[in-house]
């Protein structure tokens, strides 16, 4: 299999990344790029799917091995040199795109003149890709934003969902502590102690609470409170449950903690906030 698609340039000029070619190898053993520094002038991202193949590291000049669910990004203007196994080719695919501004989730690649990574959620990456397809063959000028969009969330993804090459343990950590993260949010009504969100991970108390930190950014306690000040927010809105109810239902075992904590995290009341998005509640 051999898809290559050349995307036109935009017509806006202020997308904040857009993609330039974008494709897929599968059993194309042909595949092997060498490029010195500074003839590519745009990003370069590629994810394995199946397969092996090497890169060669510009930093050390050795030669590495990559497989299925490893990839590869190289900033602009970059030496590369890369290619797929004669005997195993790889299932891969690719993107070269460029950007206005700089990214945070490029800031690696930029920094040591590449990038080499292993990542999980592999059907998100493909699904995202197989649309990009979609919308290059035929291209039409309406689907620019979409294009944008769509490699905006695949750097996005690859921020969440990869780690270095060498990395792989700590990106296990991170997928576990992530679906923890998703069911105490479906749950956040309940009762959640430090010692059952814990048990979610199988991680002990000390290590789940450092790694949670490390992945989402803030503590567990503030974690559930946010997933329940969401989920407030959405009966006042969309319900004409009185704010007591409310309370209840997310997980406040007092009214007056619920407007304290709702009023701190909004800047407004319970009651303002419905007044405000809430004037078409029907009943629950």
């Amino acid at each position: 299999m051999y898809q290559h698609y050349i995307v036109p340039k935009p017509s806006f000029s202020e997308y904040v990344c857009y993609p330039d070619l974008v494709g897929r190898y599968k059993q194309f053993p042909q595949h092997a790029e060498r490029r010195e520094q500074g003839q590519l002038k745009h990003y370069n991202l590629h994810f394995i799917f199946s397969g092996s193949g090497y890169v060669i590291n510009g930093i050390g000049g050795e030669r590495l091995q990559l497989q299925a669910g490893d990839g590869f990004l190289f900033p602009k203007h970059a030496f590369q040199q890369y290619g797929s196994s004669t005997d195993d080719p790889w299932d891969v695919r690719w993107i070269h795109f460029d950007t206005q501004i700089p990214l945070p989730m490029l800031r690696e690649a930029d920094d040591f003149g590449g990038w080499l990574f292993t990542y999980s959620n592999g059907e998100r990456f493909k699904e995202l890709m197989e649309e990009m397809y979609a919308l290059c063959h035929p291209f039409e000028t309406s689907n620019e934003p979409r294009l944008s969009a769509l490699l905006y969330e695949i750097l996005a993804q690859l921020k969440q969902n990869t780690e270095r090459l060498e990395g792989s343990s700590a990106l296990e950590k991170q997928n576990a502590i992530r679906a923890a993260a998703d069911q105490i949010r479906h749950k956040c009504e309940e009762a959640w102690s430090l010692e059952r969100m814990a048990a979610l991970s199988g991680y002990s108390n000390y290590h789940f609470l450092r790694l949670f930190q490390q992945v989402m950014g803030k503590t567990p306690n503030h974690y559930v409170t946010e997933c329940r000040i969401a989920a407030a927010k959405l009966l006042l809105a969309t319900t004409a449950l009185t704010v007591t109810e409310v309370a209840a239902r997310c997980g406040f075992a007092q009214p007056s903690y619920f407007i304290r904590v709702f009023r701190s995290a909004e800047g407004l009341s319970p009651k303002m906030y419905r007044n405000i998005y809430g004037q078409n509640a029907k009943l629950y």
